[in-house]
């Protein structure tokens, strides 16, 4: 017999799924999105069971010496394991990663303290963007600058916008993980984007964090519009790894 908190509990998943779908096909995703998304939404359940006691230990050890004001990164901390296990990356020498947008450090943190081979570039404005309050922007930076003490020769940071970043880095310079989370405006996404799957290396992976997240009315002006027309772009050149409250890709060809 189904209790009533089973049964609430499953009605609300249902309707958070419902909703989930609508705001996708609003942002232009296809039928094979949906799916994927579907697909994914239920796979992430059991990832999270397989990884809850490795995130109950990190969070427990290493989280809590942190300066951090919010946990926002901790729910992704299974699929990163998982993300992590299933290609190799611990043990992977040499690997660079590129981090838009590092906030107050902590997957900064986690990337670096996961795998102990990886260099990690930084590039944030510490400025904030249109959802954050531009007050609280100025104890951001001192917090991200104390999170990573001990890691300094490992982390290259770099205070300015993504896109003077790509202009500005080295042409030869190529990635084995570049993760995005800076401007969540569609149009910033998307050249975020561009230019790093051009420096992502064959082979190379590229997380999209916000798929779902609506703070702009107009449904196009979310990451998912950016996402959905990525990967439209450069279909054939990638395969997709996951696709839920994150986007993994891994990209197989330029």
């Amino acid at each position: 017999m189904v209790s009533k908190v089973s049964f609430s509990r499953l009605r609300q998943s249902i309707a958070e799924e419902i909703s989930d779908i609508k705001f996708l096909l609003r942002s232009g995703s296809g039928l094979q999105i949906v799916l994927k998304y579907m697909k994914f939404r239920r796979k992430r359940r059991s990832i999270e069971r397989k990884y809850k006691p490795a995130t109950k230990a990190f969070v427990a050890s290493e989280i809590k010496d942190l300066q951090l004001s919010n946990d926002w990164f901790v729910g992704h901390l299974p699929i990163w394991m998982w993300l992590f296990e299933r290609f190799d990356l611990r043990s992977r020498a040499g690997l660079k990663a590129l981090e838009i947008g590092s906030w107050e450090g902590m997957s900064a943190f986690f990337f670096l303290k996961t795998l102990p081979n990886a260099t990690l570039t930084c590039v944030d404005t510490w400025a904030g963007s249109d959802e954050h309050d531009k007050e609280a922007m100025s104890a951001v930076e001192g917090r991200f600058n104390a999170n990573l003490v001990g890691h300094d020769g490992r982390v290259t940071k770099f205070k300015g916008t993504s896109y003077a970043y790509f202009m500005e880095k080295p042409k030869d310079l190529t990635f084995d993980f570049i993760y995005i989370d800076g401007s969540h405006l569609a149009d910033d996404v998307m050249i975020d984007a561009v230019n790093g799957f051009a420096a992502l290396k064959p082979g190379g992976i590229m997380v999209f964090d916000d798929y779902i997240w609506g703070y702009y009315v107009d449904a196009n002006d979310n990451p998912a519009n950016a996402v959905h027309r990525f990967l439209e772009m450069k279909r054939g050149k990638f395969e997709l790894v996951y696709l839920f409250q994150q986007v993994i890709i891994r990209k197989t060809s330029r």
